[in-house]
């Protein structure tokens, strides 16, 4: 029974949480055709031909006042308030993310008032809310409750200023969103070469209400009329970038303008000063700076696209050319259309140069790095003329911004530069720092396995001679080894006959395979079902007491397993040449032309070409094998080894090669002994068994 009650109880309490969480109600912050635009617009990295904004803004290029029929599409929409009942009284209007209040933001409600809206919110919030009034004395609560936020994009409503919007909550790295209320984005708040305020003081007593503290200003003192404070309090610094005018979106990279406005965003934020950013319109100068700040804390480049664009919705009410030379109304109209046709926007064919947003992202894309992210870290750390971001002040602010720790470095345990003896292994012992790291995993990779491969514990093993690239990569970083394997040559005998042996089609000595300590898995080899040499069908066995390595099979072989193992060599037609390997048995049995074993060469993969040699007879000892051939049309070689074990007794291979060589003193060389009537050089009659170059029946042979 106290189970059914524990039940009942559990329902009840699940049905009320349930209630409640649905009586919620949510706003959406973004204004309908800005939340249209950022939900709908999918940008092309690779294409900036097209400002898909225009398809956002009614009639493009457009002001507000006259094409948007007064409605500004560069402001949020707001929390509305409906309150129960319209008082005779003041009432103060508690607006809070904690149910304690401790911070709030507070609306004087007017008499007899029932509605009101509320600006300015961060999206993606749970707000708490209250009235209270003074009821003869008496501080009375009226009404309380809740309300979620939802959209992204934080636009702000800032009286007689345009384009504000505050640089939180895109994506950035570690899928961890920016932070709102660090940094904001926007128009002047003078009018340009004035001191003649734009902005309310309404409008001020909202930026300091959002936290602004600081007044980053992309004009220069010419345009500013050299500000020493902010003209949203005195308490406020303000910065006028020097010439800032020429640090326009293609031109940023040969200027220092917008790296220096970085650096002063940067210590302003360590002193908790968030920072209003603006130029005049808060377009292309503004929009520099948040491009760069944005990328390097990882926004995709579809935000970056989105974030810069959104400038158009503002209707650049921007009207400082009447207040320094009046003009009638039409005019003033027709040079704002202009202007916005211009800025702020993806166009590579703006009349203007110096506005293309695509100019910009090209230059980016040319600093070394794989990700855009990577590639700003770049180019802020580098500078221009001598103004750069330190490395330590580029990680702070990610850390400030996004709540990531970047990898500075990756520690390893060798030089960058190494050098390794074939099967010869070294542990990159690799770690990030700092050890806080956000995403401290690495990864390890090479450039050529048939020289090195390395382990995913980092582990590097030394295959064949040649070079190769260790790729050490975390998240944020890549560093590389390089790796040097000396060349080391597959043993050919030493017979007289062969000192005119010539270089091969390759840009090495000679093509070889080679022995099979530079092979790992078994280098150029493949299985016959075109994969890799199995690991079950072969063994790699070191010589006692050394690093080489030859091959062992392992697996009896029958009718079905021609081309168990097999490669290629490029040939060139009409040239002779030499092919050798050396091979014997896993035990002491004696194999006589074993019939498990068979050799074929396959010249341009064609049955109709293709050459089947005799199989060797060998022991247990090393037997050096040679087959000499000429390419006449060919300009390839097919090797195909086939039914390497029987019975348990193994066959091993190692050392193969391919030269070129030369039979131009008319000697053919042969594989077997001459056994009866040969002659040496100086015609005197030999034995069959000895060795080096014999004649029979008037031709010349080697005997080995």
């Amino acid at each position: 029974m106290r189970k059914i009650y524990t039940l009942i109880a559990l329902t009840l309490f699940t049905s009320q949480v349930f209630s409640q969480q649905q009586s919620i109600p949510e706003y959406c912050l973004e204004n309908d055709v800005v939340h249209r635009y950022l939900t709908e617009v999918q940008y092309d990295p690779n294409d900036y031909s097209y400002s898909k904004i225009r398809d956002y803004c009614y009639d493009y290029p457009w002001n507000w006042e006259v094409l948007g029929n007064g409605v500004r599409l560069d402001i949020p929409k707001p929390v509305p308030f409906k309150f129960t009942k319209a008082l005779d009284k003041v009432r103060i209007l508690h607006v809070s993310e904690t149910e304690d209040y401790a911070v709030d933001w507070t609306y004087a409600i007017g008499q007899n008032v029932d509605t009101f809206n509320v600006y300015n919110l961060i999206p993606g919030r749970t707000y708490f809310w209250k009235t209270n009034y003074d009821n003869e004395g008496v501080n009375t609560v009226a009404e309380s409750g809740m309300f979620k936020t939802t959209g992204t994009l934080r636009m702000l409503k800032i009286d007689n200023v345009f384009n504000v919007r505050d640089m939180g909550g895109w994506i950035g790295l570690g899928g961890k969103p920016l932070k709102y209320g660090k940094i904001v984005r926007g128009s002047r708040l003078n009018v340009n070469k004035s001191t003649t305020l734009m902005i309310t003081q309404d409008g001020i007593e909202e930026l300091r209400k959002i936290g602004m503290r600081s007044e980053l200003d992309m004009r220069d003192a010419s345009n500013s009329v050299n500000a020493t404070h902010a003209f949203f309090g005195n308490d406020c610094p303000i910065l006028n970038v020097n010439a800032a005018y020429n640090s326009r979106i293609a031109t940023f990279a040969n200027g220092p303008q917008s790296i220096q406005g970085i650096n002063q965003l940067i210590a302003w934020l360590k002193e908790g000063k968030p920072v209003y950013l603006h130029c005049s319109v808060g377009a292309d100068r503004t929009g520099t700076v948040a491009y760069l700040v944005g990328a390097l804390c990882g926004m995709s480049e579809d935000a970056l696209c989105k974030e810069f664009e959104l400038t158009s919705f503002s209707g650049d009410k921007i009207d400082n050319e009447a207040v320094r030379n009046p003009k009638n109304l039409q005019e003033r109209y027709e040079r704002l259309i202009r202007q916005r046709d211009n800025t702020g926007r993806l166009d590579p064919n703006d009349n203007n140069d110096s506005y293309k947003f695509s100019d910009m992202v090209a230059k980016i894309k040319t600093y070394p790095g794989s990700t855009l992210q990577q590639k700003v870290y770049y180019h802020l750390k580098t500078g221009v003329n001598g103004t750069k971001v330190s490395e330590d002040d580029l990680n702070w602010l990610i850390k400030e911004m996004v709540g990531y720790v970047m990898v500075k470095d990756i520690k390893i345990s060798c030089e960058t530069s190494i050098v390794l003896k074939s099967c010869q292994t070294v542990n990159l012992n690799a770690t990030v720092i700092p050890s806080d790291a956000t995403n401290p995993g690495i990864t390890f990779s090479t450039s050529n396995e048939g020289v090195a491969t390395v382990s995913d514990k980092g582990v590097i093993t030394a295959v064949r001679g040649g070079t190769a690239k260790i790729t050490i990569k975390t998240e944020d970083m890549t560093k590389t080894v390089t790796v040097e394997v000396p060349e080391t040559e597959s043993v050919i005998p030493d017979y007289a006959l062969y000192n005119n042996i010539s270089c091969p089609v390759s840009n090495s000595s000679r093509v070889i395979n080679g022995s099979f300590e530079y092979v790992d898995p078994y280098y150029n080899w493949l299985g016959g079902n075109g994969n890799k040499l199995s690991d079950n069908a072969f063994d790699l066995k070191n010589y006692e007491g050394q690093f080489e390595r030859y091959l062992e099979s392992k697996m009896d072989g029958d009718a079905s397993s021609e081309g168990s193992i097999v490669t290629e060599w490029r040939l060139t037609k009409n040239k002779n040449y030499v092919f050798g390997y050396k091979i014997k048995n896993s035990t002491d049995l004696a194999t006589v032309s074993n019939a498990n074993l068979k050799v074929y060469i396959k010249v341009n993969n064609s049955e109709s070409v293709s050459m089947e040699l005799d199989a060797p007879s060998y022991d247990g000892n090393w037997t050096d094998v040679q087959y000499i051939f000429n390419s006449g049309t060919n300009n390839r070689l097919r090797i195909e080894f086939t039914h390497l074990s029987q019975n348990g007794n193994n066959t091993c291979l190692d050392e193969f090669y391919l030269s070129e060589i030369d039979l131009s003193a008319g000697v053919v060389p042969v594989r077997s002994a001459v056994k009866t009537d040969a002659y040496d050089m100086s015609g005197r009659r030999v034995e069959g068994t000895q060795n080096g170059i014999i004649i029979k029946d008037g031709k010349k042979y080697i005997n080995r």
